[in-house]
Order: structure tokens, then sequence, then C-alpha cells
């Protein structure tokens, strides 16, 4: 017996493939859709992502400095500081100016202290950046006392020490930084500072470093006349260093010296430098 087929049943069977293949095919459009969409939202995470980590750098490199002290930088900044008073000091490098840059970053670098231009400042206000400066018990650009004659890789006789001291700057520098590190490390979790006119003041971290540099008593000359105007030696030094900073972040909007080789990157709105993020557009134009 030869059966007929059932051509009323093949047509349920028909609709049935072919509904599950449009949805098949829906399937696929929707999943190709989704996955376009996500990669273009990875795609704008990463942009964002990038943005941000862009944004982190150039905020390290600011506070930090890592970048910006380079010789050139701060060669700039002596330049400056040579033609220009900052808080009662000038940098009367002379044509040192060149050579004290580089020592100032490279000391700075080699002892962990957080910014070359507090190294500068010190510097500063012990001599004006004078290599022949001479006070009778300190000598040089940071005024190294003598009582370090035997430290610091230093001679201990004193007159030797003293014409050391006296004829490299190189030296000076480098045993000024170290002392100054050293003191750091000795107060910079907090030191009451009474001084010559019982001023109570809490001296931490690189403020309470430059208090040790100085002496935590109160001074006196050789004629035992008392150095009241020593009490906010560590306030000068400060306010200089922050003038110092000034100095390089604003000098080319005030037009005080082409500091910067500025350099607008093509993805985002930073100025960058040799290469490295430094200050954002706005930042700049303001």
């Amino acid at each position: 017996m030869v059966n007929r087929k059932n051509k009323r049943g093949d047509i349920p069977v028909t609709i049935l493939v072919i509904g599950v293949v449009v949805v098949c095919v829906l399937a696929l459009m929707s999943f190709l859709s989704s996955t376009a969409k996500v990669r273009s939202s990875f795609v704008g995470i990463g942009a964002l992502e990038e943005m941000n980590i862009q944004r982190e750098k150039n905020y390290f490199y600011k506070t930090s400095w890592l970048v910006t002290a380079d010789y050139e930088y701060m060669e700039s900044i002596l330049d400056y500081a040579k033609e220009n008073s900052i808080v009662e000091r000038k940098c009367e490098c002379g044509s040192e100016c060149s050579s004290y840059a580089k020592i100032i970053v490279d000391s700075s670098s080699e002892n962990e202290i957080s910014d070359p231009l507090l190294l500068l400042s010190l510097m500063m206000q012990e001599s004006s950046c004078k290599a022949k400066a001479f006070s009778g018990s300190s000598v040089g650009l940071m005024q190294i006392n003598l009582i370090h004659c035997g430290e610091y890789g230093l001679p201990e006789d004193k007159e030797e020490c003293k014409r050391e001291l006296l004829g490299s700057p190189q030296l000076n520098i480098d045993v000024g930084a170290k002392i100054l590190k050293n003191s750091y490390e000795a107060y910079k979790d907090g030191k009451i500072f009474q001084g010559c006119s019982q001023r109570n003041v809490l001296y931490s971290g690189w403020e309470a470093a430059l208090r040790g540099y100085n002496g935590w008593g109160c001074g006196k000359d050789e004629s035992g006349s008392v150095f009241y105007s020593q009490d906010s030696y560590v306030e000068e030094v400060m306010e200089r260093y922050e003038k110092l900073k000034e100095v390089g972040n604003y000098a080319e909007v005030l037009g005080k010296g082409n500091l910067f080789q500025l350099e607008i990157t093509n993805q985002f709105p930073f100025i960058k430098r040799k290469d490295k993020f430094l200050f954002s557009a706005k930042f700049i134009e303001q």
C-alpha cells in the first residue's frame, strides 16, 4: 500500500522551521549588535582609563618633581633667582649656575630629598649661593659647620676640612644634602622648637629637617648676641621654596622666561615636555 503525503501536516512543520530560522537570525543579529556595543563600550572605557592614567601621571610628575627637576629646568630657576630677589635672597651663582643646577639635582636624588628646589632654597638661605661664604664656624654654599669635620668623608683636621669645603661646590652641596636627609630621618615624626623667643612650635617632616639643619637651640653670634631672626629660619626657607615653585610653574605664563618647551598632545588636553605629561592646557592658559 502506498502512503499518501500529508500536505496539511507539512505546512505547520514548514512554518516551524521558518520560525526557528528567523529566531536564530534575530538572535545572531542581536548578539553581533551587542558585541559591537560592548566592544564600543570597552573602547570608551579604555579611553577613559587612559585619560585617568594620564591625569595621574600629570599629578604624580607635577607633585613629585621627578620629571621637572632636570638640569635644564633647575638652571633656568637659578638664572631667575640670580636676577630676582626671592624672600630677601638672590642666588649669586655667577657663571656657575649650570654646574650648581646639576649638583643640586643629583644630590637631591641621591639623598632622597623630596624636591631639589628645597635644597636650593636652603642654599640661598645659608649663603646666597656664594661658594666662598665663611661665617667663622660654617663654610661654603651650604654653610657646613666645622663640627662635621671627620664625618661625611671630610678630613678631621679643621683647616684641611675648611679648604676642601670651600674648594669644592660638589662636596659642599653633597654634604649639606646628607646633613639635611639625616636631620629628616631623626626628626620627621615631630619635635617642638622653643628658640630664642620661646615659640613652642611643633615641626615635622621636612620642616623639622630644616630646623635640625639650623639647630634646635637659641643661636648666638661670636659676640654672644642672640640670633632672634633664626627663630623664623624654617618659615623663610619654606616660603622661598614655595616661591621657587611658582617661578617654575608660572614663568611661561608671566613671561619671565622660556622654561618649558610646550606641546599639546593629540589625544588629551595635556601639555607635555620631553614626552612627559606635566600640566593641563587649562592650567597653562590661566
